[in-house]
């Protein structure tokens, strides 16, 4: 955009050049995103992480109760809520059904710190799912509250692969992962 027509611009919507912002410059003191999660907590219900701790590691979680991981694949490999099942925010609203026929069975949604998870709440309420809570301050606030972590070990994802490389370890004709484990051929079984 030429710099006249940017000006022009600009004063069309009555800003001047010194109120526009450059985003590779500066932080927003709130940011789209947090007003949008702000908003959204106005209609998503919050579970608080004693309450989940104690509806269900005392005996496990009933049938008819549901806690999904809604972060990315590498986090998820990292560590999980116990009895939590991945669902990434990117699939939930395609593959929930498929785990949750019922819109009247209790899904806790968690993530890092909480905010994806309101947003993913409100997408399943907005499905018809009828009890979706979001854990309130997500995965950290639940591991700052002590409570326990399951660790996962490393398991195959796009990321994981792209991080592994051929080095000094490369031994036969598939080599090993980051990690040290023997990486396998297309479709996983040894030839």
């Amino acid at each position: 955009m030429l710099p006249s027509t940017r000006h022009a611009l600009f004063r069309a919507i009555g800003q001047t050049r010194s109120q526009s912002r450059h985003f590779s410059q500066s932080t927003p003191a709130r940011s789209l995103f947090s007003d949008y999660v702000s908003k959204l907590k106005t209609s998503v219900r919050e579970i608080t992480p004693k309450e989940l701790n104690d509806k269900v590691l005392p005996k496990g979680p009933s049938p008819s109760l549901h806690i999904f991981d809604v972060r990315e694949t590498d986090e998820f490999n990292k560590n999980q809520l116990p009895y939590a099942i991945y669902l990434g925010r990117g699939n939930l609203e395609r593959d929930v059904e498929g785990i949750v026929p019922d819109n009247y069975d209790v899904i806790v949604l968690y993530c890092s710190g909480g905010n994806r998870s309101v947003v993913a709440a409100d997408a399943l309420q907005r499905m018809g799912y009828q009890n979706v809570y979001s854990l309130q301050g997500g995965l950290g606030r639940w591991q700052s509250e002590g409570y326990k972590v399951l660790e996962n070990k490393p398991v195959y994802s796009e990321r994981i692969e792209y991080r592994a490389r051929p080095g000094p370890e490369w031994d036969g004709p598939y080599g090993k992962t980051w990690d040290g484990h023997e990486r396998l051929p297309a479709g996983g079984a040894h030839h």
